[in-house]
């Protein structure tokens, strides 16, 4: 059965065959042979301008037909359109159950756009739109010139004719306005993945340049995916914490003052003592009221059980003076030193130190010592969140260099300007 909206005629200017796919829809088509603008509007089809210039190829032939968010469309007629310079093309697709869209090639991106019907709300002359529960930001506007047109067309449109355009950007849709001295029309664009266009019209396309006013970000994309099992892990991992902070006995165990001996080589049992958890962390703390010198201490902890040694050390230094800018100090007092892993069971603390002053001299100071036994660990836990949020904050900085080297092509970036 034949397709009532097809006709066929012969252009009056060099007799070739065009097929008019929209008919009753189009009021004017381009011959692709002579580029010839021939009325179509009425039943005498006449020459509205005749051209003898060839039409210039395009990526996409007129009458290939493809499939693209649920409908199959043809592609009925195209132009390529400039700005200072910049060039892109634009295909007019066409459905006699849908209606007419845009589908638009810049710079290897591709956007699939309808017109808007209800355009009360809108307007070109402000920065940022609210449309459809989304705010668009305004990215460029300027005057825009047809180069080609072939195929025909629902309105006349010619070689050179000139359009006022504003695009509004809120990734993956673009409202872009249109407007002459007759009329205004906005469309709304949502962009396409080139494999997606590839796919629907079974050609090869050129690989993307740049970065396209509404192309979404690959890393906010990423983002949207891992966002709820990255919640999830820490949420995980504070558990966790919460739970080994509650399960932890903390227990402070005192043990005293210990003054070096004159030897510094010499080991000294400090004391003994009990710890009663299964496999504890805990926390040695010393502390040496030292100033303008340095304190080096070195501990084992020795099962009696099993004669088991578990080695430490702190290294404890402290300096002050003064001088043109007024008082300074640096260093501390105190140290401290965690034991993981700590069997149960009973043990001797062994001690030897080696200490200086600024000048070299031993300064044999008494240490004060204190034990935490069985305490929860903080380390593990923030290790955790460093590599949970380690790729998160990848994808923020890539997210950043995304949106600078989008907004770089814009002379409305909203982002603060750099000093």
């Amino acid at each position: 059965m034949a397709d009532p909206t097809l006709k066929s005629v012969d252009c009056p200017a060099c007799g070739a065959p065009i097929t008019l796919r929209a008919l009753g829809a189009s009021v004017m088509v381009v011959c692709a042979a002579c580029r010839s603008e021939i009325d179509v509007s009425t039943p005498e089809i006449r020459i509205i301008k005749r051209f003898d210039v060839a039409a210039r190829s395009f990526d996409l032939a007129l009458g290939t037909r493809g499939s693209l968010r649920g409908g199959t469309f043809e592609i009925i007629g195209a132009m390529m359109r400039s700005n200072g310079g910049y060039s892109w093309s634009e295909y007019l697709l066409y459905n006699p159950f849908i209606g007419f869209r845009w589908l638009i090639e810049d710079e290897g991106h591709w956007s699939l756009g309808e017109t808007v019907k209800d355009v009360s709300g809108l307007n070109a002359g402000v920065s940022r739109i609210r449309y459809h529960d989304r705010e668009y930001r305004k990215f460029v506007e300027g005057f825009v010139t047809v180069d080609t047109v072939v195929g025909e067309f629902y309105w006349r449109v010619k070689a050179g004719s000139r359009a006022w355009t504003a695009d509004f950007m809120a990734p993956p849709y673009l409202l872009s306005q249109e407007k002459t001295e007759t009329e205004s029309t906005w469309t709304l664009l949502q962009y396409l993945a080139p494999g997606e266009v590839a796919a629907a019209f079974k050609v090869q396309v050129r690989e993307p340049d740049g970065i396209a006013a509404h192309q979404p970000s690959p890393a906010l994309e990423t983002w949207k995916v891992i966002k709820q099992y990255l919640w999830g892990s820490l949420s995980l991992a504070v558990g966790v914490q919460l739970v080994t902070l509650f399960m932890a006995r903390n227990l402070v165990i005192p043990l005293g003052v210990f003054v070096p001996p004159t030897d510094a080589t010499q080991e000294v049992v400090v004391t003994s003592l009990h710890l009663p958890a299964r496999r504890s962390l805990n926390e040695l703390t010393a502390t040496v009221a030292i100033d303008n010198g340095w304190v080096d201490l070195d501990y084992a902890l020795v099962s009696k059980q099993t004669g088991e040694s578990y080695e430490l050390g702190n290294g404890i230094e402290h300096y002050s003076g003064a001088d043109s800018d007024g008082p300074w100090s640096e260093g501390s007092t105190h140290a401290s030193a965690l034991v993981p892993a700590l069997p149960r069971g009973d043990y001797d603390l062994v001690l030897s130190t080696t200490s200086g002053d600024s000048r070299g001299v031993p300064q044999n100071l008494p240490v004060v010592l204190s034990l935490r036994h069985d305490v929860a660990p903080w380390r593990n836990f923030w290790i955790a969140c460093a590599v949970i949020l380690g790729y998160p904050l990848v994808l923020l900085y890539q997210q950043l260099v995304f949106e600078r080297e989008r907004w770089s092509d814009s002379a409305f970036d909203p982002r603060p300007a750099q000093q």
